[in-house]
């Protein structure tokens, strides 16, 4: 990874540790460290000789190339890049989102600071405003339509998780056989293929099996907290202020030219 792919992923962790809970700072440190790093420094060289090394039994043209396809439609290394970047597709969303969303935030409070000097400079008191600005600093980030889109983009990581160790296990399992009986077309019979370092990616494979495990329960715990946190908001909303005791809803207002007495609405009758 070159200087600014590092820089990039500094700016992402570091919004990151400012618009998440506890839990979506661990999964990000887990992610970048225990998935993407080894993914771009290790995984890469076990899987590059994977097509030449692939030995078939026959001298037959084309034999090799259609059992490595069988065998593997698609590369385990190719695989888990595509599942890491649909992983992290939501989260970079997300991290866009709240960064405009606290760029929003930032100018409203700076017009509303703008609005109180103002205030301040026709003789306002000056109490109200400080009041005001100590309830605005202990207001939490992680709220309203940003804790909304939060939990949605957790409920969507932990189904693309869940979906790629799924698709995995499905293809492949969770190993990689050293042996691959192939009886396909143009092979004149059934040949025996042998794949490169089967142990070494077996390992690997694992490895990061494990790892898409421990972010699918991050997530799960993740969505838990988040909608503990909106039931708390949706517990702690004011509720709607009831008019004064002896106090009515106002009457209807009366039609022009229609006088009001006792509250009726008196208007000519027609023969």
């Amino acid at each position: 990874m070159s200087k600014a792919d590092w820089t990039f992923l500094g700016l992402l962790l570091e919004q990151g540790q400012e618009n998440s809970t506890g839990v979506g700072q661990v999964w990000l440190t887990v992610f970048f460290l225990c998935r993407v790093l080894v993914l771009s420094t290790a995984a890469e060289s076990v899987w590059e000789d994977e097509q030449s090394d692939f030995v078939c039994n026959t001298l037959q043209p084309g034999c090799g190339e259609v059992c490595y396809d069988k065998a593997f439609p698609i590369s385990h290394f190719r695989f888990f890049i595509l599942q890491v970047i649909a992983v992290a597709a939501p989260a970079i969303f997300y991290l866009s989102y709240a960064t405009l969303h606290a760029s929003r935030e930032r100018k409203r409070m700076e017009r509303q600071e703008e609005e109180e000097e103002e205030r301040r400079k026709k003789g306002e008191a000056e109490r109200e405003n400080k009041e005001r600005r100590g309830e605005k600093g202990r207001k939490p980030r992680l709220q309203g339509g940003l804790l909304r889109v939060y939990l949605c983009v957790s409920a969507l990581k932990l189904a693309v998780e869940a979906a790629f160790i799924l698709a995995l296990w499905r293809l492949y399992g969770f190993t990689v056989p050293a042996h691959y009986g192939c009886q396909r077309w143009p092979c004149p019979h059934t040949v025996d293929c042998f794949v490169s370092r089967p142990t070494e990616k077996t390992v690997f494979t694992v490895y990061m099996q494990l790892t898409a495990g421990a972010s699918l329960l991050l997530n799960l715990l993740e969505v838990c907290v988040l909608v503990r946190r909106c039931v708390a908001a949706g517990d702690r909303a004011p509720p709607p202020r009831a008019p004064p005791l002896g106090e009515g809803p106002p009457p209807p207002a009366g039609r022009k030219g229609c006088p009001q007495v006792g509250g009726w609405d008196w208007r000519p009758v027609r023969f």
